[in-house]
């Protein structure tokens, strides 16, 4: 079940958005019962590449593993996401800015990879951090403030 803070800001929201994976939209139907769900390629996961370096048959895990590891390496190298996934951010940041400009809430349900890019786009529109930490974590949410 979602935390009840986050049903809650939900409820406030005048758009609740979603990418257009199923589990997306069923994460975004669980936190609002009933509400229309705005949904949008845009908010899509990006796609993490699988390791070529890995040269054989493992474990599900050690591949999960090993694909975090190497997102995690291009992040340090400076190199989040293909090009043409960080121009799809700023169409997601533009779509979801545009949302906001009569000062409405926007919920956006969305991936962690594709989060993370989402908010940088917003953070250079001149968007702020809201409290609490970015966590990656099941029903986790990240608050952004729109720039008045």
């Amino acid at each position: 079940m979602p935390p009840a803070a986050l049903v809650a800001q939900a409820a406030r929201a005048g758009t609740l958005a979603a990418s257009d994976a199923p589990r997306a939209i069923a994460s975004a139907t669980r936190l609002a019962p009933g509400r229309e769900v705005a949904v949008s390629p845009l908010l899509r996961e990006t796609p993490l590449p699988v390791p070529a370096w890995l040269p054989m048959r493992w474990p599900l895990g050690v591949w999960e593993a090993c694909i975090h590891f190497q997102w995690g390496y291009r992040i340090l190298r400076g190199v989040d996401a293909p090009e043409e996934e960080l121009h799809r951010a700023v169409a997601a940041a533009d779509w979801l800015a545009a949302l906001t400009r009569d000062g409405s809430l926007v919920v956006a349900v969305t991936h962690g990879v594709f989060r993370r890019l989402l908010a940088g786009r917003l953070l250079a529109m001149g968007w702020r951090a809201g409290p609490g930490r970015r966590s990656y974590g099941h029903w986790s949410a990240w608050a952004l403030v729109a720039r008045d």
